[in-house]
């Protein structure tokens, strides 16, 4: 084979790897909740885990593509392949994934198609491997290369693409301390919509108005969450909130969702944030946006039918929830 074939077949093996992590960057609170589903990190863990697997993507992208350290960045792309490809066979063979998240959510991937994706670059590395002439020269010149000559780089490199990654995307503990803002709602129009609420049956596939149930807070803790369907960060917090919840083994019974929509965008809403089990509660447009001035997902801690707390979904955690 060539020198320019494989030229050409390196630099693509790494622009994927590099379009895939910047992919995962765009919708990287997806990706995180995904990588939390499997119930293995604490969230806080995830995402630290998250961003540093998009920074190794990205530096093994870029040592492929300038053939930095080579034969080391050809055995850590080998294994680093083999064993996604073991996750994705476990994922597909125990879970019911849709998307794989390895290129986000922008570009949704089976784990079974992801599988077929990494065999063929598995296949494509072996033809770059390097060939025994190859590695005799390479060894060569490694023993009469200044043993300084490149080993910043190998530091530099993946420094900057850390700083990069966590400036662009912190993460949520991060981002609250640089752009930590109180959280403010109406409490005149909260309590109010206790009485305008009404509780949402959900039978089969369709959404039944119940106008006799009242909304009464509980006497111990309790959260209200307000929302929109069709918010895209209404649906991450809830199912954030859901997974925690479940893990962490509190009582859903605690949890009121207060939310506006169409039919149709409810249940989607309900079936998206794995929330089929929680008590929910149509709230008009217009008392919702009064209430949390506009934004939306507004999380609403209780102790005693006192407010608490007030957040978004980045002030969820597993640990803020010990106060339901």
């Amino acid at each position: 084979m060539s020198d320019v074939v494989k030229n050409i077949i390196r630099i693509g093996i790494g622009s994927v790897f590099i379009i895939a992590s910047i992919l995962k960057l765009i919708t990287i609170d997806e990706f995180e909740i995904y990588i939390y589903s499997f119930n293995i990190f604490s969230f806080f863990i995830t995402t630290i885990l998250s961003r540093l697997l998009i920074v190794g993507e990205i530096v093994l992208g870029i040592f492929l593509i300038f053939k930095i350290y080579y034969r080391f960045t050809w055995k850590a792309t080998l294994t680093i392949q083999i064993l996604f490809t073991i996750f994705l066979i476990y994922t597909a063979l125990f879970r019911d994934d849709g998307n794989c998240h390895c290129f986000g959510d922008l570009v949704q991937l089976s784990p079974m198609q992801s599988i077929i994706k990494n065999l063929v670059i598995i296949g494509a590395l072996f033809l770059l491997k390097l060939r025994p002439s190859e590695l005799q020269n390479f060894r060569t010149k490694k023993i009469h290369r200044p043993i300084d000559s490149k080993t910043h780089i190998l530091y530099i490199i993946p420094i900057i693409v850390l700083v990069g990654v966590m400036i662009i995307s912190p993460t949520d503990s991060i981002y609250k301390m640089i752009y930590s803002t109180e959280k403010e709602i109406s409490t005149i129009d909260l309590e109010e919509s206790f009485e305008d609420v009404k509780k949402i049956d959900f039978e089969e596939d369709i959404i039944v108005f119940d106008s006799i149930s009242r909304f009464n807070l509980n006497e111990d803790n309790n959260m209200i969450i307000v929302v929109s369907s069709g918010c895209k960060y209404c649906k991450l917090g809830v199912k954030k909130l859901s997974m925690i919840m479940e893990r962490e083994g509190n009582d859903i019974d605690d949890v009121d969702i207060f939310i506006w929509g169409s039919p149709e965008g409810i249940k989607a809403f309900r079936e998206d944030t794995m929330t089929e089990n929680y008590s929910y509660w149509h709230i008009l447009p217009n008392k919702a946006i009064d209430i949390t001035h506009g934004k939306f997902p507004i999380f609403i801690w209780f102790d005693k039918k006192e407010i608490v707390k007030i957040g978004d979904f980045r002030d969820l955690d597993d640990d803020i929830l010990w106060s339901i």
